[in-house]
């Protein structure tokens, strides 16, 4: 800086001019310098206002507002002391931010890689029919004592969480869970589980789940986390089989991943992880799948400002993907379907078509449209136009007769010039002032 303000001095001082003063920008009062995090809902995102990656209030709303679990339950009823809370607001201060940020950008450019020997574990995770991680080989002694922790767990993790369908009711559940069992790693990781086992035929059921990740995520660190591993794990681990299956579960680890995604739970790399590796073999099943991300949060991506480059990158391979394969119509529908989704386009405003008074209109039929250069149409054209209201002189049809006339030539319809010619000189005996008219205004 202090040698550009040399060159800068020295240059003034040869032109003989004055050093030009440059006015100092003002740092933003908003910016905390500890802050990390992603502004989200900052001044370029395109489109959104006040909304930011939303396109309405009560979306916005969902994923946004969510409870603070830590400031509403005390921390000893959630197995944490006073400093421990401190440190997780601070993180998630960081991690969220006041305002919508979402989570460091450089731990999503390193995010690590899947292991995908270890995913093929995961393959068939999703029976709606698997047992949980706690065991349930102590059925029968839950069921003679109802009052015992696990048996409460059980009956709120199999019987309430799938009946929530509203954001009321998922809260709810979260803040039973924090009062009654968070203290307990093992129900921390049976949750997790939990929402991992969601059956693939209640796509429903994902957002509710994915709020009450979120949810946790800003108490516990060990519920979201494996949840996102394991469902990035399952995604690579179904996209290694070239067989054509699993089409059900494939695409709801999709959609799982999407709305994590806008909770802000899982990072952004993972979703274009997963879209990369869609379009490494983009036919069969995985443009289904590719299609399924980018319809659960492609919008979002492709609006928040800290995403946007790469999702537009995302969307233009995938376009000349599809122009360079040979794919059926059905593939191609649903691709356009997830395009126009993500990024529709522009509207322009219609234009406003000018309605002509009647007389005008007819003349506009005659001439520029049934006029021809056979001689019964020029012949009905002049009989037509005689017969219009010469008398009345506020209908000026000598003049609207020219104008058409000439319109007629002039718009691409040159071989009625010769059939013009022949009206006016059907008109010039009756109407003499036509053929005046039209040589003047020729000339």
């Amino acid at each position: 800086v202090e040698n550009l303000s040399k060159w800068v001095e020295g240059l003034a001082e040869s032109l003989d001019l004055d050093v030009p003063t440059l006015a100092k920008e003002e740092e933003d009062k908003d910016l905390d310098a500890g802050t990390r995090g992603i502004e989200l809902l900052g001044k370029d995102t395109e489109e959104g206002g006040d909304l930011g990656p939303y396109d309405d209030p009560e979306t916005k709303s969902f994923y946004m507002d969510i409870p603070d679990l830590l400031t509403t339950l005390p921390a000893t009823l959630l197995g944490m002391s006073t400093e421990e809370v401190e440190r997780k607001k601070v993180e998630n201060e960081r991690k969220y931010g006041g305002n919508g940020e979402a989570g460091d950008m450089e731990g999503d450019a390193v995010a690590p890689d899947v292991d995908e020997s270890a995913a093929e574990t995961f393959e068939e995770a999703d029976d709606s029919g698997a047992k949980d991680d706690g065991g349930t080989n102590q059925g029968g002694d839950d069921e003679e004592n109802k009052d015992t922790p696990h048996y409460k767990l059980q009956v709120l993790l199999e019987e309430e969480l799938p009946e929530c369908h509203n954001r009321t009711q998922i809260d709810a559940i979260a803040e039973k869970f924090c009062s009654n069992h968070a203290t307990s790693k093992t129900a921390r990781k049976r949750l997790s589980r939990t929402l991992f086992l969601v059956p693939r035929v209640r796509l429903d059921l994902l957002p509710y789940y994915s709020r009450l990740a979120a949810i946790m995520d800003r108490v516990f660190s060990d519920v979201s986390a494996p949840l996102v591993k394991e469902l990035e794990a399952q995604f690579h681990g179904q996209a290694r089989w070239k067989k054509q299956q699993h089409l059900e579960s494939r695409l709801k680890t999709a959609r799982f991943l999407g709305e994590l995604t806008k909770f802000q739970v899982a990072p952004p790399i993972v979703v274009m992880r997963s879209l990369r590796r869609c379009f490494d073999d983009f036919s069969g099943y995985n443009i289904d799948v590719a299609c399924a991300l980018l319809e659960s949060c492609g919008r979002y991506l492709y609006k928040s400002s800290h995403t946007r480059s790469r999702m537009s990158s995302l969307l233009d391979t995938m376009m000349r993907i599809k122009k360079a394969k040979n794919l059926d119509e059905r593939s191609i529908s649903i691709i356009n379907s997830a395009m126009y989704l993500v990024n529709p386009p522009q509207t322009t405003a219609r234009k406003d078509v000018k309605v002509l008074p009647p007389m005008e209109a007819y003349l506009k039929e005659l001439f520029m449209v049934r006029l021809s250069p056979e001689a019964d149409s020029v012949k009905l054209v002049s009989k037509q136009v005689q017969r219009l209201p010469w008398s009345d002189p506020t209908q000026e049809c000598g003049y609207l007769v020219v104008k058409y006339m000439l319109k007629a030539c002039r718009k691409g319809r040159y071989k009625v010039v010769g059939a013009v010619t022949a009206v006016a000189a059907n008109l010039k005996r009756t109407k003499p002032e036509v053929p005046t008219r039209l040589a003047d205004t020729v000339l």
